[in-house]
């Protein structure tokens, strides 16, 4: 038999076998896996991997597949030539000879994690956001179109270099003033600042308090009520962390009326992670904290505890209680679920509320056995308006479990309502719908029914994708669009994003952004969005959640110490935002 990688209508073949199912008739199948096959002399085992696959045919006809799966790593050689370009004290450039091989990407290695994954066209890339007088450790590897990856590179070492010592504070910005104002906004520019090694942010002042930090010379203020007077003042820092004096100040009012995105006041606050949020058919609200494992009730403007959940287990990273959601057919069955992270694995549970509490003592397991681990969990619950609830996991840190289809590590999962697989999910007999997935932790339908996901990503791109059933979406082979997989709608620079979570009102989405601490607003077109709009830049820090209210506006809650993994770790608030 020759020697084939399992591409094509082979690999579905293999995806079927390893999902327990035929995909194409929907016909049982039973795997099994056995070592290499052996030959009659003394060479090497075969480089194949032997499956045996049995169809249950309803007029009892038995018939066996053995397929041979090649195991072999790639022929071609290991990627040679890789050197430093260049090096400035937060970027590194590194280069490298075009591969001998069918190229599909590049990866950009360090000793303990893969850094960067760089398309097969270019032998070049520019990584940035390094830190200062840091030593970094490179090699390379190259990943072939059977998504096979070569040996790693020799090493290249580099140091960035370390700002010199610097005690001298850059000049104050000059010339503050209105570029624009609308009902609950006011755009704001200056002069730049002048220092003797380079400024690298300027914060902006609303009165005593600070509203935004940027890199720029322009800033928007968002969230203010309408005709409301404002004074503000802009401090520069430079990488050192000397400050300036303060600009002069600059007074402003916001207009009459109401903006796309409007006011904001805090309706709540914590002092540790408030993670899942849900709204029950009343108006009130459940959130639980990540750390602490409770979930509170609002109503009214008053927080009370409603349950703080049992049999959770922490590592002290991204596990804890997670998201929430309410029964579609709530004030008949009370249910509201949970997602939490048990000692060995993370489970979804379901619970009555009543009278303001969740009683767990009579729980109902509905999912169990989802892979759990410090970091990478997902976590997010969701109930479609095909009352199904749609449930996002991430790979553990683990790339090759996004695509491996006999665990529910990266993917989006979809069960009914007591657990069970519906029989036309795309992978019958699992909860499977979507794989591929690295870390999603953000669910929305639009007003078609279709299922938007924001994931984060490795280093460089996060994605907002539309899902489709049994859709592969590339990790870890690629991050971004890459042609081979289903590509992401819309695409974002990690620093400016990190999607946590994302709400649809009226097909337009919010997303809540952790690293970027800003919330993106895009109009939905089609198969596309509109290009995002920023709000709240560094306002409330770092955001996880974006839920919609029965009003039709959102609930956004920041998530700051989320590093902290320690109950209470910081003070947080969850804010209403109104929408027009």
């Amino acid at each position: 038999m020759p020697r084939r990688h399992h591409t094509g209508a082979t690999q579905r073949l293999l995806e079927a076998v390893k999902s327990g199912f035929l995909s194409d008739d929907r016909q049982q199948v039973r795997s099994r896996k056995f070592p290499p096959v052996s030959t009659a002399t003394s060479k090497p085992a075969s480089p194949y991997l032997r499956h045996v696959v049995s169809l249950s045919r309803p007029a009892s006809v038995a018939v066996s597949i053995v397929l041979l799966v090649s195991t072999a790593t790639p022929a071609t050689a290991t990627p040679d030539g890789l050197k430093v370009t260049a090096v400035s004290h937060t970027s590194v450039t590194l280069a490298w000879n075009a591969w001998a091989g069918d190229v599909f990407s590049y990866e950009l290695v360090l000793p303990d994690r893969v850094f960067r994954i760089v398309p097969g066209d270019r032998t070049s890339k520019t990584v940035d956001n390094l830190v200062p007088g840091t030593e970094y450790r490179w090699r390379i590897a190259a990943r072939d179109q059977d998504m096979r990856l070569s040996a790693l590179s020799d090493e290249v070492v580099v140091k960035t270099p370390q700002y010199p010592a610097d005690s001298e504070k850059p000049g104050a910005p000059s010339n503050p003033r209105v570029a624009k104002s609308s009902a609950n906004s006011i755009s704001l520019v200056w002069n730049a600042s002048t220092d003797n090694v380079g400024v690298a942010s300027y914060d902006v002042f609303d009165g005593d308090k600070k509203v935004t930090t940027v890199p720029g010379t322009a800033a928007a203020v968002n969230g203010l009520r309408a005709y409301s007077p404002h004074e503000f003042t802009v401090v520069a820092k430079d990488f050192a962390g000397n400050r300036s004096a303060a600009s002069d100040p600059v007074a402003a009012r916001t207009r009459v009326g109401a903006d796309p995105v409007g006011e904001a006041r805090t309706v709540a606050t914590s002092d540790d992670i408030p993670w899942g949020l849900t709204f029950l058919p009343d108006r009130s609200a459940l959130f639980s904290e990540r750390d602490t494992f409770r979930i509170y009730h609002v109503s009214g403007g008053r927080k009370t505890l409603a349950a703080t959940v049992p049999d959770t287990h922490s590592l002290r990273g991204e596990d804890g209680v997670l998201g929430l959601a309410v029964s579609p057919d709530f004030v008949r069955d009370r249910w509201v679920y949970v997602f939490h992270t048990r000692e060995n694995d993370g489970r979804i549970v379901r619970v009555k509320f009543v009278d303001g509490t969740l009683d767990f003592t009579r729980a109902e397991t509905v999912l169990a056995g989802i892979p759990r681990a410090k970091k990478h969990l997902g976590g997010r619950l969701r109930f479609g308006p095909d009352g199904k609830l749609y449930v996002s996991t991430g790979e553990l840190q683990r790339g090759e479990l996004a695509q491996d289809l006999s665990t529910l590590a990266g993917k989006i999962l979809r069960i009914n309502p007591d657990g069970s697989v519906p029989s036309d999910n795309p992978f019958p007999g699992s909860a499977i719908y979507s794989y591929g997935h690295r870390n999603p932790q953000g669910l929305a339908f639009d007003s078609r029914g279709r299922l938007w996901v924001a994931e984060f990503g490795h280093f460089e791109v996060d994605e907002i994708n539309l899902v489709k059933p049994g859709g592969n979406y590339g990790w870890p082979y690629c991050e971004g669009p890459c042609g081979r997989f289903v590509d992401p709608v819309r695409t974002f620079r990690t620093f400016d994003a990190s999607p946590a979570g994302i709400a649809i009102v009226d097909d337009v989405i919010y997303l809540a952004g952790a690293r970027g601490k800003r919330l993106h607003r895009m109009v939905i077109r089609g198969d596309a969005t509109s290009e995002p709009e920023p709000f709240f830049r560094d306002h409330y820090g770092r955001l996880r959640t974006v839920e919609a209210t029965p009003a039709g506006n959102i609930w956004l809650t920041s998530t700051g110490g989320d590093d902290l993994h320690e109950p209470g770790g910081d003070a947080n608030v969850i804010v209403e935002v109104r929408l027009r």
